[in-house]
């Protein structure tokens, strides 16, 4: 991917639309200073999501807007569109070509386009995230952001390599997680408030349902029982009376019939019996059948097994009788070449002694006339005689070469023999070594995996837990400072109470009195004997004013003994009620049913309070003729309904007077209200009860989920230590088995040249024994033919020496010839002789290249022969069916001799019950004779008592009523019916639904709880796992990007040291980056020390360190190498050369080194005051221009 163009309008100070097109490598953007250069990093780096003006190098975003110039007027947006190539699919966008547009109204308002479609600035933002073109990425380096990377603090700088890492997907995640998290958090505070609360009024709910359930339960089952009690007596004891004598002969045939069930169950069990003994029989017997197939299938595998290591030999023979029968191949081209040879230099020889025997021949013409015939006898006998012992020396010779061949051949064997067979043992000890080692290695190789799975599962489990330990605590010490706030509003309140705080002095003193027992029948304050509901409080309060402290007595004298308490005291005034001689108010009922008809009115104040039923007669004489209404308006209507002659208080405390005089405004705000604080008491004291409860069992929660934080901690724990030790004999175990491999190689190495050298021996011996024997036999023909040859010869020359000589002249010529002729045979001879070696060799490697062949084929064949994995895998799946069959079968008889012990134990239970029943029927039948009698009694007293008692015919109660099913368990519920509805006093029927109502609030809310405490447990898992993803990359970014930092820093400064270095290495996801930066010739020093140059080179080795790691698209460069001299711009320039093959650069520069390496200049001009130009130059082309 790289950036391909740039079009934008209307941005800072291009007014008018410009289009720049870049292509890969690099390209530079020069121009004056203050011609707009930068202003095309802005760009690039608005479009991408910028959010922060000041790093657009503004106060607001409008002023990214074009302003106006002298000429031109100001414009009312600005928008930047940015064209990518993404043919390779770098974003996760089904487009090769990627444009992303923003646009901006001097309104505020903004618009993201990509491709031409409305988008959000959180979809550009997540395209680009961890791409390395992120706002918070190296990809733009803006003029005084080098300056930055070196000045910013550790903790600071990490945010570059997070971008390298791409763990900043990780970050916005578990940002988002933990946002959800403490959403979660609240959610289950809510939810946990509205529990307790609904908790605390479920109890008495459940209760008072109960009551009402039970009421109505036993209400409906008196009606019925008690209804039709007398009808079911009735029906039963006709129905008894008629069906006894029904029942005796009944019984009499049942006691026959009991019998003959007994004698069918003892058949039955007998027969029953006599399967199961021959289903043990069949069961033994597969049993054994399922032993043997069991077996036959273990070596059905081991043959699988055997066939594995034999097809492991089999290809490795198979290569060495290839490569053999190769090399063969070869030597019998060699042979097949020689052999040629020979037999062209012997057709040479043969020529030659065809023509000196012409010439011989010739002479001996003209020497012989009558002695031809003779002399060509001899010569004829000596030729062949010369034959016979050429051809004798030659076997002879022969014949010695083998017997030399046999004896080496034998030397070497005997010594090869005593220096191979330790060999051999060495490999069969090391070949178990190896395969011991090896299975071992294998063992604790799985066993670190599972290890390190099992660790790695710990480790977020722990993290898991104690996020969780943490948050409960968190949570604990908010509920420890919630209940002690309450605790401090709880005494506060007990200690105003306890000092009557807000009552007059004259009144607070009688109340201390009556605590103290000096006054006699103080029943206190109204305002202590009356409980109001929130919403009417204030209405009550300014209804009753300061009567609220008036003190109720029980009578006159209790009065008056009070005022005189208070006068000898001198303890002030108050004001007291005596209960006998106050005179109840009322309103009228015909005015209250006209009042009710109206919207505004809620009642009569006495009858919204509550109160002891003996203070009636003071609370009505206070309020029993002061009206409530909603609103002030709705007062000023009830007035007139009730021609102003009442007390009229609305809710907000507003009054409207007899006589029309309206009493309102606004109150003060005072928190210690008498009506309210001891209501308030009261409910701090509960709330403070239920706290302390909830608390309680959070800190038991907290306990047994610090249990299993530190039970997770000690597994993690142990799991490691284990983790150590097998990675320790892990890597023992490797470099023993590796050791052992290596030695066991070598001498399989040597091994494999022993036995091609031993085959070749063997095959060698019985050539060179063939051919010694046959030597043998010819030279023994050849000295009986020399022999006979030799006395033939020697008996013609005798005959011949009696000749004349005359012709010795052309008899010394003729035998020249005749020597030169044996000399051409001799050479004849011994190139047939080495014909017929070559022919040998060429014939033998023949045969052996035969013998190898066939070796290959019977290999091969042996291997088909064999059984294949595959028929080996079907005879085990046949045997592993049959077992499969055979258990089945086991399984279906264990399941009939099941189902017939079971069909046993039914017939003996039969047996057992039916003996039983025999019995029972012989007493039933003595018993119904006198229960006919006692029923005909029984019978005619319910008729009687149905009749007298509820006045109603049998016939009638029958058709009305529904008969309970016992008699005497129907009388008792009656009687505990009765009971019972008495017992359970005053019933709410109301209170049903209203339970079934909150308790099915309740159960969702319970059920609501538990999904969000699992949510959150899900929540810390997903967290730990984005903590253990992002620590693993950052270190292993981190890692990389150091190695690369310190070398590229020695290529830019040419030598010097350089290292970043982690501020707390063991937490990786808070820890800042340090940089260590010494430059050729210089002491170690701190960054600040160094000059610009230094500074801004340091930073360039880091930035190209992190595009050596983590390569970006492209990368924006704003006269980041303004501060290096000549020789480091050079230096600077020829590594952005060597970069730019992986990432494009645009490098906006005033430097001459940065130029000469750029692929493609763009000139920013500003001939126009404010308004910037473009013009490019690509600089293949430059000398086109040049010579133009």
């Amino acid at each position: 991917m790289y950036l391909k163009q740039l079009d934008t309008i209307g941005f800072k100070s291009f007014a008018e639309r410009v289009k720049v097109d870049f292509v890969p490598g690099v390209t530079a953007v020069v121009g004056p200073n203050g011609s707009g250069k930068s202003n095309i990093t802005d760009a690039i780096r608005w479009v991408l999501g910028e959010q922060s003006v000041k790093s657009l190098r503004g106060a607001k975003m409008e002023d990214i807007i074009f302003q106006g110039s002298d000429t031109r007027k100001p414009l009312n947006f600005a928008e930047v569109t940015l064209v990518l190539d993404n043919s390779d699919q770098t974003l996760p966008v089904d487009y090769e070509e990627v444009s992303v547009t923003r646009r901006i109204y001097r309104s505020g308002e903004s618009e993201f386009y990509m491709n031409k479609e409305a988008c959000r600035l959180k979809d550009i933002t997540e395209l680009f995230l961890d791409s390395g073109l992120g706002k918070e990425a190296f990809s733009i380096i803006s003029q005084g952001k080098i300056e930055e990377i070196l000045s910013s603090k550790a903790d600071e700088r990490r945010v570059i390599f997070e971008e390298a890492a791409g763990v900043l997907k990780y970050k916005n995640r578990k940002k988002q997680a933990e946002s959800k998290l403490l959403d979660t958090q609240e959610n289950v505070n809510r939810v946990e408030d509205i529990i307790y609360e609904i908790e605390s009024q479920l109890e008495p709910l459940e209760k008072q349902a109960s009551d009402a359930k039970e009421y109505l339960y036993h209400k409906e089952r008196l009606t019925k029982i008690e209804v039709g009690l007398l009808t079911k007596e009735i029906h039963l004891l006709h129905q008894d009376w008629e069906q006894t004598g029904v029942e005796l002969k009944e019984k009499q045939n049942l006691t026959l019939k009991i019998q003959a069930d007994i004698e069918n169950c003892n058949h039955d069990l007998h027969q029953h019996r006599q399967k199961v003994d021959e289903l043990d029989l069949t069961l033994q017997k597969l049993q054994e059948e399922y032993v043997v197939e069991t077996k036959n299938l273990e070596n059905l595998e081991g043959n699988k097994k055997i066939l594995h290591e034999r097809l492991h030999h089999f290809q490795e023979n198979k290569k060495n009788m290839e490569e053999e029968i190769t090399r063969l191949q070869e030597k019998r081209d060699e042979l097949e070449l020689q052999y040629k040879q020979e037999q062209d230099s012997l057709t040479e020889l043969e020529n030659k002694r065809k023509q000196l025997s012409k010439e011989i021949h010739t002479v001996e013409d003209k020497l012989l006339t009558g002695k031809d015939s003779m002399e060509e006898d001899i010569e004829n006998l000596k030729s062949e005689y010369i034959e016979k012992l050429n051809e004798q020396a030659a076997k002879r010779n022969e014949r010695s070469s083998i017997q030399q061949q046999l004896d080496r051949l034998d030397n070497k064997k005997d010594t090869q023999s005593s220096k191979w067979k330790a060999i051999l043992d060495q490999q069969a000890l090391l070949e178990k070594n190896v395969q011991d080692k090896q299975n071992s290695v294998n063992q604790l190789e799985t066993d670190v995996k599972q290890l390190e799975q099992e660790y790695t599962e710990l480790s977020k489990q722990v993290l898991t837990e104690e996020h969780l330990v943490q948050d409960m605590k968190d949570k604990l010490h908010k509920g420890y400072r919630i209940l002690e706030n309450i605790k401090s509003r709880k005494e506060m309140l007990e200690e105003l109470k306890d000092d009557y705080q807000g009552f007059y002095f004259g009144v607070k003193e009688v109340l201390k009195a009556r605590e103290k027992n000096q006054l006699q029948g103080i029943h206190g304050a109204i305002a202590e004997l009356i409980e109001i509901e929130d919403a009417y409080v204030q209405a009550i309060e300014t209804a009753l004013g300061g009567q609220a402290q008036h003190i109720v007595t029980g009578s006159e004298k209790e009065a008056r003994d009070a005022i005189a308490w208070l006068k000898k005291m001198n303890k002030g005034r108050a004001t007291f009620l005596p209960i006998e001689s106050m005179q109840p108010k009322r309103i009228p009922e015909p005015l209250i049913h006209q009042l009710k008809e109206s919207d505004e009115f809620i009642g009569i104040a006495v009858d919204l309070v509550d109160y002891n039923p003996k203070y009636e007669p003071v609370m009505k004489a206070l309020l029993g003729n002061i009206l409530l209404s909603k609103t002030l308006r709705g007062a000023n209507q009830l007035a007139q309904l009730t021609g102003r002659k009442y007390r009229i208080v609305t809710l907000d405390g507003d009054v409207v007077n007899p006589g029309g005089s309206m009493t309102g405004g606004a109150q003060k705000k005072n928190n210690q209200s008498l009506f309210t604080r001891d209501r308030e008491l009261q409910s701090l004291t509960k709330k403070f009860q239920e706290y302390e409860r909830r608390i309680e069992d959070y800190e038991n929660q907290l306990t047994e989920q610090e249990k299993r934080y530190h039970d997770k901690y000690q597994q993690q724990a142990t799991c490691e230590k284990k983790l150590v030790q097998k990675r320790e004999a892990f890597q023992e175990a490797m470099a023993s088995w590796k050791e052992a491999q290596l030695s066991l190689e070598h001498i399989t190495d040597r091994l494999s040249v022993y036995d091609q050298d031993q085959l070749m021996q063997q095959r060698e011996r019985e050539e060179l024994t063939s051919r010694l024997l046959q030597t043998e036999a010819v030279l023994e023909e050849i000295e009986i033919q020399t022999k006979s040859l030799n006395d033939k010869i020697e008996k013609l020359t005798k005959q011949l020496e009696n000749f004349e000589q005359e012709e010795q002249k052309l008899e010394s010529t003729r035998q020249n010839l005749h020597l030169q002729l044996v000399e051409l045979r001799s050479s004849i001879d011994y190139q047939k002789e080495r014909l017929e070696r070559t022919e040998v060799d060429l014939r033998e490697t023949n045969q052996e290249m035969e013998q190898k062949q066939q070796q290959l084929e019977q290999l091969i064949q042996l291997k088909e022969q064999q059984q294949t994995e595959e028929e080996l895998n079907q005879l085990i799946e046949q045997s592993r069916q049959q077992n499969e069959t055979m258990k089945l079968e086991m399984e279906a008889i264990r399941a009939t001799r099941k189902e017939l012990t079971e069909q046993i134990n039914t017939i003996s239970a039969n047996l057992d019950r039916l003996n039983s029943q025999e019995k029972e029927t012989i007493n039933q039948v003595q018993a119904l004779e006198i229960k006919a009698n006692r029923l005909d009694v029984e019978l005619e007293n319910r008729l009687n008592t149905l009749e007298t008692d509820y006045e109603m015919t049998f016939e009638k109660a029958k058709q009305m009523y529904e008969q309970p099913d016992d008699i005497q368990e129907a009388n008792e519920q009656v009687k505990l019916l009765k009971k019972s509805i008495e017992e359970l006093g005053t019933i709410n029927l109301g209170a049903i639904d209203e339970y079934d109502r909150i308790k099915e609030r309740y159960d969702f809310l319970t059920k609501q709880r538990q999904d969000l405490e699992e949510a959150k447990r899900t929540l810390y898992e997903v967290i730990a796992e984005m903590d253990h993803e992002m620590a693993t990359r950052f270190q292993d970014t981190f890692d990389k990007i150091k190695v690369a930092f310190s070398s590229v820093f020695k290529q830019l400064f040419g030598g010097g040291h350089a290292e970043l270095r982690l501020t707390s290495p063991d937490e990786l996801l808070d820890t800042g980056v340090d940089i260590i930066a010494q430059p050729p010739g210089k002491k170690l020093q701190q960054l600040g020390l160094l000059s610009g140059g230094e500074r801004a080179l340091t930073a360039l080795a880091l930035l190209f360190a992190i595009l050596q790691v983590r390569p970006v698209p492209f990368c924006v460069l704003d006269e980041v190498e303004a501060a290096l001299d000549e020789a480091n711009v050079s230096r600077f320039a020829q590594y952005l050369k060597q970069f730019s093959n992986q990432t494009q650069f645009i490098v906006i520069t005033h430097r001459k080194g940065t130029m000469e390496e750029a692929d493609v200049l763009y000139g920013v001009t500003m001939q126009e005051s404010g308004v910037s130009r473009l013009v490019s130059v690509r600089l293949e082309e430059a000398p086109e221009l040049l010579e133009v």
